[in-house]
């Protein structure tokens, strides 16, 4: 996600919710990065909305997900608010896209192949236990978020961190990767650094907060799964940029009752839901969104271990050309949906507006294919869907239309989403109900197709694929596009997945506040710019 004077700058994201100046649903989330061995130097913050001067008492923010642990090195992206609230992250993403000093004030890469990515920390941090943040402490936090092995740990699996100096961290990798700037903010979790503290005592970490943050979380006014409370960090090191006294996060997981929630005066704050945004408006809401995400469905038993049609690439090709992207964009998505066969949205990496109707509507061509393929009376195909974004809405459509040509869709609909994402991703079913936000290639590779990816539990591998990716890691400008392109157009013709439909992820915001706005750099509002309003 172009450098800026000065400054490393960029777009992305992936699955999911909001994120903060410091502050992303299901994994599904991203947005677009643009860094190359571009260097920070200096705090400016006038990236940064000018401060209102004020301090407001509490903000409530209305959240989709309830997170399973608030443990950065084990959380996903979709609870990544949890963590943004109490993890100063080492980069930070602002509003418009651009990337601004957090824990490290500057950064750069040494050489010309983005291999070797130096940062100086900020001296003289503090955590809100009292531990000094030091570069030692800065390669303990990443040695520990590796060994987890959480959502985030791929991107860092070739890496090698060290400490070049009390202040200074080295972080090696063994193949290019220009993202890593941006894979060190808010938005992938593991950018905000855990303090000594909390690596000493990992078990705490579930439920308690050890981050640089500006705030912390009060246990005494958390109820896990209900509500979570932050107060102010005391020793946070720029109290001016801290706009609220305290931050609730409600977990609100039913788009209706979010919505009501606001219009209420019970949250200031939301994630939207594509089906509540018309009523938003009416409701004198202020909303937010710019293009982001995909919706869709991951045909993850490519080798057909679960269900064995998925691999025949004939199948998986007719349940795209069964599918009537159009009808169900205009049916549920109203409000901006637009219908896609490709994985990446308008201006995304490797988006190719020829592949926006790869897979037009031919129901017989698909009846063709799956009888070329031994299935002529189709087939039987669990799926498991959560109530999120209107997931299990379009599962509920395209099982409908799939049955027109004799697949079976037969759907779990899962009210809680982290039940969703752990048998989704166990894998407990060969296919489930996908939102995943555009990304660089780089990024989307060890999340979404790679056989480490968590969109990948099954680990299906393939060698072009593989060879394709490479290139697109080590290429540069229009080279750089035309293999970002190229692995698009290889995933949508060998049909991993099914896209139907692409959206933004909309934000609601009352009067009370402001700083809510957007960019299509920066998809997700910085939480930690919401402020009180004049």
């Amino acid at each position: 996600m172009p450098g800026l004077k000065g400054w490393c700058g960029g777009t992305r994201g992936r699955l999911s919710v909001p994120s903060r100046r410091p502050v992303a649903a299901a994994t599904a989330i991203a947005l677009i990065v643009a860094l190359a061995g571009c260097a920070s130097a200096g705090d400016d913050r006038s990236r940064q909305p000018k401060p209102s001067g004020r301090v407001g008492e509490t903000l409530t923010i209305a959240y989709a997900s309830v997170p399973q642990t608030l443990d950065p090195a084990k959380a996903v992206q979709n609870n990544s608010l949890y963590q943004a609230l109490a993890y100063e992250p080492l980069i930070v993403r602002r509003s418009d896209g651009g990337l601004a000093p957090g824990l490290a004030t500057s950064w750069k890469y040494d050489g010309n192949d983005n291999t070797r990515l130096e940062l100086r920390l900020r001296d003289g941090v503090t955590f809100s236990d009292g531990s000094p943040l030091t570069a030692q402490g800065v390669v303990d936090h990443f040695g520990y978020v590796v060994k987890q092995g959480g959502q985030f740990a791929p991107m860092f699996a070739d890496a090698t961190f060290s400490a070049s100096g009390p202040l200074t961290v080295v972080i090696t990798t063994a193949k290019p990767n220009p993202d890593l700037p941006t894979l060190l903010t808010q938005d992938d979790v593991v950018g905000g650094v855990i303090s000594p503290a909390g690596l000493r005592d990992t078990a705490k970490l579930g439920t308690q907060t050890f981050g640089a943050g500006p705030y912390q979380l009060d246990p005494a006014q958390t109820v896990a799964g209900d509500h979570y409370t932050f107060v102010q960090n005391p020793n946070y090191y720029d109290k001016a940029a801290v706009h609220w006294k305290r931050v609730v996060v409600r977990a609100i997981t039913n788009p209706e009752a979010t919505l009501n929630a606001m219009k209420t005066g019970q949250a200031d704050f939301a994630v939207g839901d594509a089906s509540t945004v018309s009523a938003a408006r009416q409701a004198g809401l202020t909303v937010t969104s710019t293009p982001l995400l995909w919706t869709g469905v991951t045909l993850a038993d490519r080798g057909g271990t679960m269900a064995k049609p998925l691999a025949d690439v004939r199948v998986r090709q007719a349940l795209n050309y069964a599918t009537d992207r159009q009808a169900i964009a205009s049916a549920l998505f109203p409000d901006g949906g637009r219908a896609t066969s490709q994985l990446t949205v308008p201006g995304g990496y490797g988006y190719d507006s020829a592949l926006d109707n790869a897979y037009p509507y031919q129901p017989d061509k698909a009846k063709d294919l799956l009888a070329q393929a031994g299935y002529p009376n189709g087939f039987p195909l669990p799926i498991v869907t959560a109530d999120y974004q209107s997931m299990n809405l379009v599962a509920q459509a395209l099982a409908q239309q799939w049955q027109k040509i004799g697949v079976t869709l037969q759907i779990t609909d899962r009210a809680n989403s982290n039940q969703y994402t752990s048998e989704a991703f166990a894998p407990n079913y060969p296919s489930f109900m996908t939102i995943f936000g555009q990304q660089p290639i780089w990024t989307e590779g060890p999340s979404l197709f790679l056989p480490s990816a968590l969109f990948n539990p099954f680990h299906v591998a393939d060698p072009q694929l593989q060879a394709l990716f490479d290139e697109s890691a080590k290429a540069t400008g229009d080279a750089k596009d035309s293999a970002d392109r190229q692995v698009e157009t290889w995933l949508v013709r060998q049909a991993w997945f099914v896209p139907v439909v692409a959206t933004g992820l909309p934000f609601y915001a009352t009067k009370k506040v402001t700083g809510t706005s957007v960019s299509p750099r920066a998809p997700l509002v910085s939480v930690y710019e919401i402020q009180p309003a004049a």
